[in-house]
């Protein structure tokens, strides 16, 4: 299916340094170089973003709104190919992404196919742990951090790896732009209840540099607890019983904190629980870095866990009275 040309779609917005690597390596790709286009979609970059992408003969397109779905549906309309693959402008695709992405378009069902997101071996050591903590949160069911041996139907697949064909997503009306995140899972949602299918292959790899400081991974936990939320509140079953876990704990912790006033034992049965969920959160941090045969870093998982935990559990919250349209 080489045949069939495809448009790489990346929203950016003042990503100049990391912008360079990816389009490079997207340059670099075993794959007709006049069957793809690569579509820049900015939100008016300041940094020299534009000048980069021009370097490397893409389409550039502004967007006005700063939301990434709106973005990649913008990127869409501009688009010529028969497919649509989706990455971020913080990633390296792998030399055969492309091909091992179309060719299970042979099956008419298949409506989206993606692949792993991988840290880069050189990343920061911090960025490392966060993909580290990804990959290993991912086990309950999230698919940002997936790492699986075979290909296989699957439920989603996050955007910066994955591929649609392009009548699929005009059928089913696009991303929804109200949501902060769970876009792309949402969509997936559509889609397979068209009765369309969505894979997942290990072969077609991306390389994702992480998240390089507390604070932004902080911000992208707080985001997904308030995009899950919303996504709940027009599908409920996309919310299984790990979502709605942290949530969940922290209105008890609430709860027992509120009512220390009526009885003293309340207060006691929150603050057990708090050295519980500590220790529960170290355990699962000692097991990550013995896996990973890095101990030093085992204050990072803990502070990684318990962020996202905090931030994802509170985020839903904010999702709760955070309006959305269908």
């Amino acid at each position: 299916m080489v045949n069939n040309k495809v448009s790489i779609i990346i929203p950016t917005k003042n990503n100049r340094d990391i912008l360079d690597k990816c389009l490079a390596s997207i340059q670099n790709l075993d794959y007709p170089k006049d069957r793809y286009e690569v579509i820049i979609v900015d939100g008016h970059s300041t940094d020299g973003t534009i000048e980069i992408a021009k370097k490397y003969g893409c389409k550039v397109v502004y967007e006005d709104k700063g939301r990434i779905s709106y973005a990649r549906d913008l990127g869409v309309k501009h688009a010529e190919g028969e497919f649509i693959a989706f990455t971020d402008a913080d990633c390296v695709v792998d030399r055969n992404w492309l091909k091992e992405l179309i060719r299970h378009f042979a099956d008419e069902n298949v409506a989206a196919v993606g692949g792993p997101n991988i840290t880069p071996e050189d990343d920061t050591e911090f960025a490392r742990c966060v993909g580290e903590v990804l990959t290993f949160l991912s086990k309950p069911g999230a698919r940002y951090g997936l790492r699986e041996e075979r290909t296989r139907e699957i439920y989603h697949n996050p955007t910066c790896n994955v591929m649609y064909k392009k009548e699929v997503l005009e059928e089913v009306g696009g991303f929804n732009h109200n949501l902060i995140t769970v876009d792309d899972e949402e969509l997936d949602y559509r889609i397979r209840r068209k009765g369309y299918k969505v894979l997942y292959t290990p072969k077609a790899i991306v390389y994702h540099y992480r998240r390089p400081i507390w604070k932004k991974f902080a911000k992208m936990a707080w985001n997904y607890g308030i995009g899950r939320m919303q996504a709940i509140k027009l599908h409920r079953d996309m919310g299984k019983w790990y979502h709605y876990t942290p949530s969940a704990l922290i209105s008890l912790l609430f709860l027992l904190f509120g009512l220390s006033a009526v009885n003293p034992l309340f207060p006691l049965i929150a603050f057990s629980i708090l050295v519980g969920g500590g220790a529960g959160i170290g355990v699962m941090s000692l097991y990550l870095a013995r896996k990973k045969k890095n101990m030093r870093n085992v204050l990072n998982y803990y502070g990684l866990i318990a962020i996202w935990f905090w931030g994802y559990g509170l985020g839903m919250f904010r999702g709760i009275i955070k309006r959305v349209k269908g």
